[in-house]
């Protein structure tokens, strides 16, 4: 019987085993990678678990040195109301998943961290140790005072028509930037946590109200969202609340730097403050803006204003970073030291010439440190200070 040649494909099977490794995995320039392990899933997973490295460490710092200071609490209420707005928004309108993992992990370790620095709260950081900042009413009355020179504003008197019809335009448009200026004055004193807030939001004495707070918060949030969105179906009032709540998670996120501003501004030093954060909040900074630009469609211009206005205060905080970290310091020893060094100079150059003087025999030319005393008391008697540059000497270097 003749022989029947086998099919190629017969041959391939035979030579290959079919239980092998090879069969499973997919050959990439001889190297086995799993169909799983792609570039996609990397970044996916970097940007969800980030938060754990960066704020991490400053849990670890904190841990390491016993204090808290330095560390702005407020970065903590930044983090974890933007993210449970995050969380809810997605009840509305499903985004990446993995940008709701990043918030669910941001959450998880916002709470560790707000733990910590709870534990290790300085005493200058409790509501009672505070600074009072001035009422509104109190900065709006000294600004009409400044303005007009009255103590009540022309609408409380008897003929106020006739003393506001006097009043020039120009001086209300001064009087009324003015005013934008106090409440911008009072936004700004109330993220900065060396001054006591309204209700003593975030500054309270017991540590219990944060975490009853934000139980609260984030159950009264994702309830009334579950209720519009899942069990009315409101679509329309869905959309609208989804709107308010993106809008205003970016702009709770866009302000999280100033008061970690306001804390290096009144220390001058960046002792509590981890570098690895401020990196970072640059690279978050970074592909949220590349995001908005490349990945996203029909965003509204308030994303980007939020995005730009948020990278401009961490710039700020790393210029603040570098200068209080490797110039303040140096700047200010070099200030300081000046005078030492003329001093010691001064002292020196008298010292040599003491002993100079003790070498002659005279006995007019031999003081000793009492009649250096007494001729200091004698002159500060009769009102003249002695030079500064001859360190109470005046006496024995004219005699010289």
């Amino acid at each position: 019987m003749p022989h029947v040649p086998e099919p190629a494909e017969l041959v391939a099977e035979k030579q290959v085993p079919a239980d092998t490794l090879s069969s499973y995995l997919p050959r990439v320039d001889q190297f086995y990678i799993p169909e799983w392990l792609t570039m996609q899933f990397i970044a996916n997973n970097m940007v969800s678990f980030t938060p754990l490295f960066s704020y991490g460490s400053t849990v670890i710092s904190i841990e390491r040195c016993k204090t808290a200071l330095g560390f702005s609490i407020d970065i903590c209420a930044t983090m974890m109301i933007a993210s449970i707005l995050r969380i809810s928004y997605y009840l509305i309108t499903p985004y990446e998943i993995a940008l709701l993992r990043q918030s669910l992990v941001m959450v998880f370790i916002q709470l560790i961290l707000l733990r910590t620095t709870l534990k290790y709260r300085p005493e200058e950081y409790k509501y009672d140790n505070l600074k009072n900042v001035e009422p509104l009413s109190e900065l709006l009355q000294n600004v009409w005072l400044e303005q007009f020179g009255v103590s009540r504003p022309y609408f409380f008197s008897d003929d106020w028509k006739q003393n506001m019809a006097k009043l020039a335009p120009r001086k209300m448009l001064r009087f009324l930037y003015k005013v934008v200026l106090v409440f911008v004055y009072k936004i700004l004193k109330f993220f900065d946590p060396s001054y006591k807030r309204v209700f003593s939001f975030w500054q309270w004495n017991n540590d219990s109200i944060f975490w009853k707070f934000l139980l609260v918060f984030s159950s009264i949030q994702i309830l009334v969202t579950l209720f519009i969105s899942k069990m009315m179906n409101w679509d329309e009032l869905a959309q609208y609340l989804g709107s308010i709540i993106g809008s205003l998670g970016l702009l709770v996120e866009s302000l999280l730097p100033l008061p970690q501003i306001s804390i290096l501004h009144n220390l001058k030093s960046v002792q509590g403050f981890k570098l690895i954060l401020l990196v970072s909040w640059l690279c978050g900074d970074a592909v949220k803006i590349t995001y908005l630009v490349f990945g996203a469609k029909n965003i509204s211009v308030l994303f980007f204003f939020f995005a730009f206005f948020q990278m401009s205060l961490d710039f700020y905080i790393a210029g603040q970073y570098i200068y209080y970290k490797y110039y303040y310091n140096k700047n200010r020893h070099t200030g300081l030291d000046a005078i030492p060094e003329d001093i010691e100079l001064q002292t020196f150059i008298t010292s040599s010439r003491k002993h100079d003087s003790s070498a002659i025999s005279s006995p007019a030319m031999q003081y000793d440190d009492d009649d250096d005393e007494r001729s200091l008391v004698m002159e500060n008697k009769n009102d003249t200070p002695p030079p500064l540059t001859m360190g109470g000497t005046s006496r024995r270097s004219s005699t010289i």
